[in-house]
């Protein structure tokens, strides 16, 4: 007996207190009823061995949950420690997860933008059907920041759906607000403004319940932003003063991104004064270096003050960014117009198309391109030029003349005699033709990688086959052709753009040629007619992002649930797209 109570006084130390508690127990029940000691002991022990290792983490778990108490603040500090731990050393399934999420958001907060699952995978398995509100709102929203980082919208939108569906009862406030500000990104993107302002307006509302101005007053700025493009400015002044009342608690970040878009809705609407006063206490309330110096130059182009544009231009750096580059000889060279400085002008134009030359889309497309540059050029050069008296055209057919361009010249002179109303004309089509061709483009490498897809059925690729040959015909015209070649060209595309209901069709006719049973067991659901057009471009192995060139990209969600509805579906279960292909395959 006293051997077995030492045993007992050796194990105190490596069980818990309830464990000792109900060992005593059971221990002083044995000595009462004279049970068989030993099957008694072996049994309390097994229990009290389990209870200890189901509870045991391993060292690294206080480390993880000290750093997701200051990731908020430390981000890059946390990072460093999170890529210190050896994940093989982690016991479980929570500590792989808790990791593994927690790194996803210090990766994110520093700006390192992850387009795969391999480090939030962990958490995305474990946290559907375990953890908190908390753990399920972080880990839809990374994993819908991910989507968003590897360009698919339409899988990026159903995660922050499911993280504010899921996450209604978190007390993370930041990260349903952050959720908000992702999903009008999105919205800005498919160009519907509407709801850009509702979602911003909404995590507006959550970052000052946060207490994170910055936050609420980005959203601020990016609401101005869409009243602006949306031509409503009355609606966006209330938000202009409110941020005027917040200037002095902002960081330079986000005090430099208010003024930006200030002179932006000023340009639009505002006074020269106004503009001219804006630019004044902009420059005056950021530090230099952080100001937004391309702004303030399109501002002082825009209140016809060239020189002073010209001067902030000369200094500025694009840092080796092509996007910036772009816009800064876009804006220069509207300034040397707004001079008259015609030489320059177009020696800024053909440093632009020289610029646009590295790009592979604008490669495929330069001839035509190029032609079309010269007669943007040459258009906005009219509405100037027409007001000149014959010796500043005299000077302009000089200058001209001395770069030695015959082409630039002749579209010079037949361009001057062009009304202000034809302008536009040839500007709006020339805008329309230029998305027609990057749709073009888009949809052609889009239906090549399926073509590749060894899981796309061989009479679904004979469809997009054809489509395929149609397009690859036309851009091919377009690159070689020559004028009048192009303009045919120009005309057959816009059609094959247009009747794209010839390609669903087809889709449709091939797998109800095929697969009759299919067709019929969609009717069945009850899915409508155009309901089962976007399930056969399913079927071929679109996915949403691309069916959206196809069909309303503002009904297209709607589609999406109303199809999932019909299925039985819900926002949890397998992705539509995997769904109908199975169900084909049957």
């Amino acid at each position: 007996m006293h051997c077995y109570a030492r045993k007992f006084r050796k194990l105190k130390g490596e069980i818990s207190f309830n464990t000792i508690y109900h060992f005593k127990l059971n221990y002083l029940i044995f000595v009462k009823n004279r049970e068989p000691f030993m099957k008694r002991l072996l049994a309390i022990l097994v229990i009290a061995l389990c209870l200890t290792a189901c509870n045991r983490h391993s060292e690294h778990w206080k480390t993880i949950t000290d750093m997701e108490r200051i990731i908020e603040e430390r981000p890059d500090s946390v990072l460093n420690v999170l890529q210190a731990i050896d994940r093989d050393e982690l016991i479980g399934d929570e500590e792989p997860a808790k990791h593994a999420l927690l790194l996803s958001m210090a990766l994110d907060k520093n700006v390192i933008d992850k387009t795969d699952f391999e480090v939030l995978q962990p958490a995305i398995d474990y946290y559907e059907d375990n953890g908190s509100a908390t753990d399920k709102l972080r880990t839809y929203y990374y994993q819908g920041r991910i989507y968003q980082n590897a360009g698919n919208d339409a899988m990026a939108m159903e995660a922050f759906v499911k993280a504010l569906s899921k996450g209604s009862q978190s007390n993370d406030i930041l990260t349903k607000a952050r959720t908000h500000f992702a999903q009008s990104n999105i919205y800005y993107d498919l160009y519907d403004f509407d709801n850009f302002i509702a979602t911003n307006k909404s995590a507006a509302a959550y970052f000052k319940q946060a207490e994170d101005y910055n936050g609420y007053a980005d959203c601020f700025n990016r609401i101005i932003n869409g009243y602006t493009l949306k031509d409503e400015p009355e609606k966006a002044l209330p938000y202009i003063d409110e941020c005027k009342q917040m200037l002095d608690g902002l960081s330079i970040p986000t005090l430099t991104d208010f003024y930006s878009s200030y002179i932006t809705y000023l340009i639009n609407y505002g006074t020269e004064q106004e503009i001219d006063e804006i630019i004044h206490q902009y420059t005056i309330s950021v530090p230099s270096s952080n100001v937004d110096w391309l702004t303030i130059a399109i501002a002082y182009y825009a209140i016809h003050r060239y020189n002073e544009a010209l001067s902030i231009l000369s200094q500025y750096d694009t840092e080796g960014n092509e996007y910036k580059e772009k816009k800064y000889l876009v804006v220069l060279y509207e300034v040397y117009r707004g001079l008259g400085d015609y030489k320059n002008t177009l020696e800024t134009f053909e440093e632009y198309v020289d610029l646009f030359t590295n790009n592979i889309l604008v490669k495929m497309q330069q001839d035509t391109k190029f032609v079309e540059e010269r007669h943007a050029l040459e258009m906005a050069k009219a509405k100037e030029t027409e007001a000149k008296n014959k010796r500043t055209i005299a000077v302009l057919a000089c200058v001209v003349a001395l770069i030695g361009s015959l082409l630039v010249i002749m579209i010079i002179r037949r361009r001057l005699q062009i009304s202000h109303a034809k302008n536009r004309e040839l500007e709006v089509e020339k805008q329309k033709y230029e998305q027609l061709y990057a749709d073009a483009i888009a949809e052609r490498d889009a239906l090549t990688k399926m073509v590749e897809d060894s899981s796309v059925r061989e009479e679904a690729k004979a469809v997009i086959k054809a489509r395929l040959d149609v397009l690859n015909k036309v851009i091919i015209s377009q690159i070689t052709g020559t004028t009048s070649a192009n303009k045919k060209a120009y005309e057959e595309l816009e059609l094959l753009l247009a009747d794209k209901e010839t390609f669903i069709e087809s889709t449709r006719l091939t797998i109800e040629g095929n697969n009759p049973e299919f067709i019929t067991a969609l009717k069945e659901r009850g899915l409508t007619d155009e309901e089962i057009n976007i399930c056969c471009l399913y079927a071929i192995g679109l996915k949403g992002k691309d069916i959206k060139a196809y069909t309303s990209q503002s009904r297209h969600y709607h589609h999406s649930a109303d199809i999932r509805h019909k299925f039985g579906l819900s926002e949890n279960d397998t992705n539509l797209s995997i769904f109908i292909r199975d169900m084909l395959e049957k």
